[in-house]
């Protein structure tokens, strides 16, 4: 899985970062929800004041804390799935086809 974004250690997972696709770069902060259902997701995913996507508390298999992204970029025609995990060099977002 490549790794598309790299993230500061603020917070619990680096709340801000940046993220960088073949035809996308930019600053990324993760916004938390308030007063939201069990469905919706926990954060808005926002590149200046723009929504680019949502993000979902999970729990791996293991036990370790990590968000599920989805991201959206005009010029993919789908949503972009990944990941956000605390790695040895600090939090980084895996892109999971």
């Amino acid at each position: 899985m490549p790794t598309i974004g790299s993230f500061s250690q603020d917070d619990l997972f680096g709340q801000e970062g940046t993220l960088e696709t073949l035809t996308l770069k930019a600053k990324i902060k993760f916004v938390p929800l308030k007063d939201r259902s069990e469905k919706q997701p926990d954060y808005r995913i926002l590149a200046g004041k723009r929504e680019i996507g949502a993000a979902w508390s999970r729990t791996s298999k293991k036990g370790s804390a990590y968000l599920f992204l989805k991201l959206t970029d005009p010029s993919q025609p789908d949503p972009v799935v990944c990941n956000l995990y605390r790695n040895a060099s600090g939090p980084a977002v895996l892109w999971t086809r």
